[in-house]
């Protein structure tokens, strides 16, 4: 069992959680007050980070999100009229109540969703616009993701063959020996598609397969079923590498593991 990945997972999780609670205190507080106040292009950055991850990815965001937003830059500035920062405070207060299906849910719960009524009663068209732009923002590149899913799968397979095979082998050998190896022609086959991350009205749907994918690998409740094709969404074979191709990859994976005397 993968307790690392699902301790990310969990993390990502509570993060935005609280993120979302502090932003909705915060903008609750700036309405009464006056003053600046945290924007949309805030809250949904903090929402959009919390869901990805990538937390280096929180300035980029920021500067995509109020490019297509120009209402946020009233809000942080304090230069809103009442009735307006009353409604940005209920769309930021409405964000903490938002899931990350929108990020690493189904490839239709990426493709349906959309910013909370409250936030597009506030920013008018641009709320979807700053939607989107978050969330292509807070995603890596397709090289990058490709080499962290390959990274995410060898993971299973050392906790497996460690933790629940008795493999006596350093981690981060095996981990290297499973990358190099085992998995290198899945990365590659990745590499070869277009998984730049993309949404609204030039959607990338290879990215979104990806990600259902790559979220449906990094919940496995038991390591060791990566060896099992049965495990492997739809969506890997649909996307990161031919769905022919699949079968073979798992093979690998189990040869691998028969090259340290074990068979899972």
């Amino acid at each position: 069992m993968t307790s690392s990945l699902r301790n990310i997972l969990a993390f990502s999780s509570a993060t935005f959680s609280l993120a979302g609670c502090d932003a909705a205190k915060d903008a609750a507080t700036a309405a009464i007050e006056g003053g600046a106040q945290t924007s949309y292009c805030e809250a949904v950055c903090d929402w959009a980070v919390g869901c990805s991850g990538e937390e280096d990815a929180l300035d980029a965001c920021l500067e995509a999100t109020r490019a297509a937003d120009a209402t946020c830059a009233g809000a942080e500035s304090g230069d809103l009229e009442p009735v307006d920062r009353t409604l940005v405070t209920e769309c930021v207060t409405s964000m903490a109540d938002d899931t990350c299906e929108g990020l690493t849910g189904s490839v239709d719960q990426q493709t349906l969703a959309v910013p909370s009524a409250a936030c597009l009663a506030s920013e008018g068209t641009a709320a979807a616009d700053a939607y989107n732009a978050a969330r292509a923002a807070t995603q890596s590149s397709g090289t990058d993701f490709c080499d962290d899913l390959g990274t995410s799968i060898c993971a299973h397979v050392v906790d497996c063959l460690v933790g629940d095979l008795g493999v006596d082998e350093a981690t981060d050998a095996l981990l290297t020996a499973c990358e190099d190896t085992a998995i290198s022609a899945l990365v590659s086959s990745c590499k070869g598609v277009d998984l730049e991350a993309s949404y609204g009205t030039d959607p990338n749907l290879n990215r979104m397969g990806a990600n259902t994918c790559a979220t449906t690998l990094d919940g496995l409740a038991d390591s060791c079923d990566v060896f099992s094709a049965a495990a492997w969404p739809a969506e890997c074979g649909a996307v990161v590498v031919d769905a022919s191709a699949l079968p073979g990859m798992v093979s690998g994976l189990l040869s691998f593991a028969e090259s340290y005397g074990v068979t899972p």
